[in-house]
């Protein structure tokens, strides 16, 4: 059974006009699949990526030299994609709205891999490096966390935030998160066996909650990456994600 396409007829009816095309979760679905870890061990469960328009699935990536074989080229706005927030690597670079990709996840991405005691930290993978070493510093990360298991995936295959709109009612954003939970991700979860499942979002918790208890997978949520945090609790998700995932891989704190 195609459970992508069956996704995006069942969250198309859910988000009306304007959703987008199955493509757009296809190419989604490349980026993830291609970083999934051989034993997975920490599942990083978020809520969607963000919109990618027909226009925008038409960019391709110049990858590096240090980029691994195989690597997906076709862009869509998902961390996982190196394209998204790197223009520089797009054959037409995407204006408006502005290609600033995610750097809130990135900052997970490194806290997984990395203890971090200031902000300063996470200078590798920030706009302060240059972009040639930045992108390098970027996929040696990306290899460290399929080493260590971590695999980011998206309760809804549609995208549900659209840069410069707001997100949808709560009602319709909990309903594709279960959709798409229901009909795709509880599968994908399942048959990768995580040791234990970060929700990045109180309100992806708050959709799935029977759902994730009936994995029997330990679970812990965190707060969006761009909630309004004070310093100390933005520093105390780092510590949480970090101690996770050596927890997960029996490494010594």
């Amino acid at each position: 059974m195609d459970t992508i396409l069956e996704c995006h007829s069942r969250l198309g009816a859910l988000l009306g006009v304007g959703a987008e095309s199955v493509d757009v979760l296809r190419r989604a679905e490349e980026h993830r699949r291609y970083w999934r870890p051989e034993r997975v061990k920490v599942v990083l469960l978020a809520e969607s990526h963000v919109y990618t328009t027909p226009e925008e699935l038409t960019r391709t990536i110049s990858l590096p030299p240090s980029a691994p074989a195989g690597l997906p080229r076709g862009f869509v706005r998902l961390v996982y994609c190196l394209g998204y927030g790197e223009n520089r690597l797009l054959n037409q670079s995407i204006e408006s709205p502005k290609n600033k990709g995610t750097p809130q996840f990135w900052k997970i991405f490194y806290s997984c891999a990395n203890p971090i005691t200031a902000n300063s930290d996470f200078a590798p993978i920030q706009a302060s490096t240059p972009p040639a070493q930045r992108i390098a510093n970027k996929i040696r990360l990306l290899n460290t966390l399929q080493e260590l298991g971590v695999w980011l995936l998206d309760a809804s295959l549609a995208a549900l935030y659209l840069p410069g709109r707001p997100k949808p009612d709560p009602r319709t954003l909990e309903a594709c998160l279960q959709v798409g939970w229901d009909h795709h991700v509880r599968r994908v979860v399942e048959a990768a066996n995580p040791a234990h499942i970060v929700c990045v979002g109180k309100g992806v918790a708050r959709a799935l909650g029977k759902r994730l208890s009936d994995t029997r997978v330990p679970v812990t949520v965190l707060a969006q990456p761009n909630a309004r945090l004070t310093s100390a609790e933005h520093h105390e998700s780092f510590e949480t994600y970090y101690r996770v995932v050596r927890q997960a891989n029996a490494i010594p704190l």
